[in-house]
């Protein structure tokens, strides 16, 4: 990596009536986002007495909900974008620390209200997220009833009830009922491209699964199905409107998911590749013949420090 120069830039656009601004002095990086999870996060550590802040006014620099966008990397053309998002919390001090998070800021604020006795996946999310794209399957959920809740509390009762997970990519947002990646898959041999990696291979037997079922008919009764490990880990799902051959396929479906041979731990990366939310990590080895294969990955943790850049990648279920 020591051929690589790395660099960074903090962009701070107009907020307040404040003019926008960036900071190209950064004394650590650090971001997090998973699919499994409903916010990308981000934490700046600027150095309190850097030139940038000799030009600009101090007073008021950062303020809750201020946007802001984080590239990082190496060379000196157009940096990535790692992270887009609003500050979540600024602790004022030295050095700074400025707390962020992802478009989900703006879903955890204000109140919505739902009824409708029939809707869809996809017209739910455009009413509680209005002005964002959405994309997801366009499945039906039946009867639904929110009354001035967060519009993320919706999102969680859509994960609790249903087993649907949503996140942010960009300004984009997906709800998905598993392995949603569909993006590219980077090639990784472990000992030229991983710093470290802690990955323990999983087995059938410790995966065991019970899934429970109950669909909602249009005459007001109830389906109901039971499949997997009667000691397994119960996972229930409350999907409207399926018939008896839907429901024992979604349940098959979760528990393939969850049995599925895989990994389960983490693998460290030098800042090369670039990894992001939403791809596959081809893992090769020169020695161990047993970690090799194409899966998906959960979640991306980034630093950048002086140290380097490193990207630590929470190794999923195996891809087809």
């Amino acid at each position: 990596m020591s051929a690589y120069t790395m660099a960074s830039e903090i962009i701070f656009p107009e907020s307040r009536g404040r003019a926008g601004f960036g900071m190209k002095r950064v004394s650590e990086i650090h971001t997090e986002k998973g699919w499994k999870e409903f916010t990308g996060t981000a934490e700046i550590v600027l150095p309190r007495n850097a030139s940038d802040f000799r030009r600009i006014e101090a007073d008021n620099l950062f303020e809750l909900g201020d946007p802001v966008v984080i590239r990082f990397g190496y060379g000196s053309g157009d940096m990535p974008v790692e992270f887009a998002g609003y500050l979540s919390d600024v602790a004022d001090g030295v050095p700074y620390r400025l707390k962020c998070e992802d478009e989900m800021f703006k879903l955890k604020r204000g109140a919505v209200t739902v009824s409708k006795k029939d809707i869809t996946l996809k017209k739910l999310l455009e009413t509680v997220a209005p002005g964002y794209a959405v994309e997801c399957p366009d499945i039906p959920l039946g009867m639904v009833r929110y009354t001035n809740v967060a519009p993320i509390a919706i999102l969680e009762n859509l994960k609790k009830e249903l087993g649907i997970y949503t996140y942010f990519v960009d300004r984009v947002l997906h709800a998905v009922d598993g392995n949603s990646q569909s993006g590219e898959t980077i090639k990784v041999l472990l000992e030229r491209n991983a710093v470290s990696e802690d990955l323990n291979k999983k087995s059938r037997a410790d995966e065991k699964v019970l899934v429970k079922f109950k669909s909602l008919q249009r005459n007001g009764k109830y389906i109901t199905h039971e499949e997997g490990d009667e000691n397994g880990t119960v996972q229930v799902r409350n999907w409207p409107y399926l018939t008896k051959a839907e429901i024992e396929a979604r349940a098959k479906r979760i528990i393939e998911l969850q049995k599925k041979k895989g990994f389960d731990g983490t693998v460290t990366l030098f800042g090369i590749p670039r990894a992001y939310p939403g791809i596959k990590v081809e893992l090769k080895s020169l020695f161990y013949k047993n970690m090799e294969g194409t899966f998906y990955v959960d979640k991306v943790v980034k630093d950048f420090s002086k140290g380097g850049v490193r990207q630590q990648l929470t190794i999923g279920n195996k891809a087809e």
